[in-house]
Parts: structure tokens; C-alpha cells; sequence
């Protein structure tokens, strides 16, 4: 184990699968200990498998209702006292043509991808004690940029999630919080080549295409990242983006 993170408490939205379950799993490997928030119970027990059970508190959480929020951080609170950080994996969205983006869409992408880290993050500084840092990292995507075709809903709340914790990060250094993103290329998640795909098989599209010459990335990088920003050696940078681009044109 390196010990990088130990003492530190960490709580991870999306803990269920693809870069959340990454990343739950590289912050404990560094000793941190481990808030676990999804819907899927199975998918958190099966990140657990991988991750010293005494490094773990699991909480069933639902992001599309934002008033069970305050509940849930209560207990994730009180499991070691205090929060150090919260990386931010949970997204939903997809491809879909613009006929099937309908507002009804548009709303759970806005909801999940941007307004719920909002919550999170405004609930997290609320209870914060002021003296004691607090590190975010978002994690966004490259479709952010409006590179690609059939994302609009998703594309749409990854810039606000952008915009939005680009601005928190302002904010709220004065009150010893840091506030960064993580903006990878298109990552090897359920997402992405998990699931049939109406729209054909956008991993192959991928690497036929040479937009991303270097493939498909794997979470485990992703998780690298996020865990890096969790550190000591992150501790003077807030307002950044760091792109993870697989050769992918910024």
C-alpha cells in the first residue's frame, strides 16, 4: 500500500462502476479512507472486493434527489468525524440524435452531471470547519469541448459542470477549499463500450477515425488523477483543468 492518503477521508460519487469504482479503489490503495456513494449496492460491494473493509463506508445514494443529500453526508460525516475530499464521478447522459433529446433528457443530464455537485459541494462547505482544507476534483469529459456528434445533452451539462466548478474554485479559496477538473478523452466505461449502441459502435468509430489515436483510456488513469488531487503535491493548485487526451486534439 502506498501511503500517500493515510488519515485522509474520502468520498467518491459513481462508486458503482467504470472511473468512480477506479477511483475508489486507487485512493484506498493510497490509504485513504473510503465514503462510497451510488444507487447500485451490488456494483459498491463489488468495488469493495478490491479494498480493505475498514477503508470503506458504503452509502446508498441517489443523486436525482437532491433533498435526501443532507441525510446521507450527515452519516458520511459522522463514520471518521470529518470529509477531505470529494471526487465527483457520477454522470449519466449518452449519445442520442437531437429528435431524442427531449427536454425530459436535457433535465437528468443537467441534474445529475452539474446541479448535484453543486448540492454536494455547497452542503460539504457548510459543515466544513474553516481551518480544515477541503479538495474537489470533477471529473468531466472531452465532449465538453462540442467535438462530436449525438452528445448535446451530456456535452451540455459537462461545460456547466465546467463553468461551475471553475467559479466554486474562486469562491471558495478563501475558504480553504480547492476545486478542480479532470477532463479525459473517452474513457473504456459501460458508458462508452459497455452497452449496445443504436448509434453503432462508437469505441471502433473511435479508433477508425484517429480521433483518438491512442484508444480508449482506462479508468485506473483517470484514477490516478483524481487521486493525485486528493495529495500533498496538489495542495497550491485550484481553478484547473487537467485533460487525460489519448492523443485527442485539445
Amino acid at each position: 500500500m502506498d501511503a500517500t492518503l493515510t488519515q485522509k477521508v474520502v468520498l467518491v460519487t459513481g462508486a458503482s462502476s467504470g472511473i468512480g469504482r477506479a477511483v475508489c479503489r486507487e485512493l484506498a490503495h493510497q490509504g485513504a479512507s473510503v465514503i462510497l456513494l451510488a444507487r447500485n449496492e451490488q456494483g459498491m460491494r463489488e468495488t469493495m472486493s478490491a479494498m480493505p473493509e475498514d477503508q470503506c463506508l458504503p452509502l446508498a445514494a441517489d443523486l436525482h434527489d437532491l433533498a435526501s443529500l443532507p441525510a446521507v453526508l450527515e452519516e458520511a460525516r459522522n463514520w471518521r468525524g470529518h470529509i477531505d475530499g470529494c471526487v465527483y464521478c457520477a454522470g449519466v447522459g449518452g449519445r442520442a440524435r437531437l429528435r431524442d433529446t427531449d427536454p425530459a433528457f436535457m433535465a437528468e443530464c443537467m441534474l445529475v452531471n452539474c446541479f448535484a455537485f453543486v448540492e454536494l459541494i455547497r452542503l460539504l462547505v457548510k459543515r466544513k470547519e474553516r481551518a480544515r482544507p477541503l479538495r474537489v476534483a470533477a471529473v468531466s469529459s472531452f465532449a465538453a469541448l462540442g467535438r462530436d456528434k449525438y452528445f448535446v445533452a451530456y456535452a451540455a451539462s459537462k461545460a456547466a459542470l465546467e463553468a461551475a466548478a471553475k467559479t466554486l474554485a474562486v469562491e471558495l479559496l478563501p475558504r480553504n477549499v480547492t476545486v478542480n477538473l479532470i477532463r479525459p478523452a473517452f474513457v473504456n466505461t459501460p458508458m462508452i463500450s459497455g452497452a449496445a449502441d443504436p448509434l453503432g459502435d462508437f469505441a471502433a468509430r473511435l479508433e477508425e477515425s484517429g480521433y483518438q489515436p491512442m484508444g480508449l483510456i482506462e479508468p485506473e488513469e483517470v484514477a490516478c488523477m483524481a487521486a493525485y488531487l486528493m495529495g500533498p503535491g496538489a495542495a497550491h493548485i485550484s481553478g484547473s483543468t487537467f485533460s487525460i487526451n489519448a492523443g485527442a486534439a485539445c
